[in-house]
């Protein structure tokens, strides 16, 4: 018996090229809401980052295990680095009772020099201290800053970028990092941004972050 001849031409060239070219469209059509949301998912991550950092650091001095900690950002061209620092109960003690501008002066006791704690993330690998470097953000000023917190809030302090004059400043913008700078000169936002997030804390610790929408002028508890 004669067996029928099985037909396997495959695709014709043409055939090929129609597929192709409804690929390239659809990828076309796609790639802005892509582009847009793997954005949005990096700046978001490391606005969530950033919120932990404050977080752990913080939960680090209501449970006791230090009596003193240091948020230090470093906010630079290429990167933002985020690192945790603590002092134990006794050396706060000793800064207390020793050190008269540690007692009096609020930009004297959260320096940021190397010895100064007795716990420092960028020097050590501890879970209790850290420090993170990201890539794809921008803050509301370039430079160093420094925000300290006790237990009880007294000797809460601050230096570089988070000081303003006598008084600590409690908060922070995150924006994308091609935008170089999430506030003007005056330290005012752009309500324009897009992806504009806000870390702020209290002399308590009380951390908050938050996203800026502009259809309601108004920002959104994360």
């Amino acid at each position: 018996m004669q067996l029928l001849e099985k037909n396997n031409k495959g695709f014709s060239v043409l055939e090929v090229i129609v597929v192709l070219a409804i690929i390239g469209v659809i990828s076309a059509v796609a790639y802005p809401d892509i582009s847009h949301w793997v954005k949005a998912r990096k700046i978001n991550s490391a606005a969530v980052k950033i919120n932990t950092i404050f977080l752990n650091i913080n939960a680090q001095v209501q449970r006791g295990l230090f009596g003193f900690v240091q948020v230090h950002v470093n906010s630079g061209d290429d990167t933002v680095v985020v690192t945790t620092k603590g002092m134990t109960n006794a050396t706060l003690g000793e800064k207390i009772s020793s050190v008269e501008d540690f007692r009096k002066k609020i930009t004297a006791r959260c320096k940021t020099e190397d010895g100064y704690w007795d716990e420092d993330g960028s020097l050590a690998s501890k879970p209790e201290v850290m420090s993170v470097e990201f890539d794809t953000i921008a803050l509301s000023f370039k430079g160093e800053a420094a925000v300290c917190f006790s237990k009880d809030g007294r000797w809460y302090s601050a230096d570089g970028e988070f000081i303003n004059g006598d008084d600590p400043v409690s908060a922070m913008y995150i924006c994308e990092k091609s935008i170089g700078s999430c506030t003007d000169d005056k330290g005012v936002i752009d309500p324009e941004i897009e992806y504009l997030y806000a870390v702020s804390w209290s002399r308590f610790g009380n951390i908050k972050l938050e996203k800026y929408n502009p259809k309601i002028d108004a920002w959104i508890h994360q």
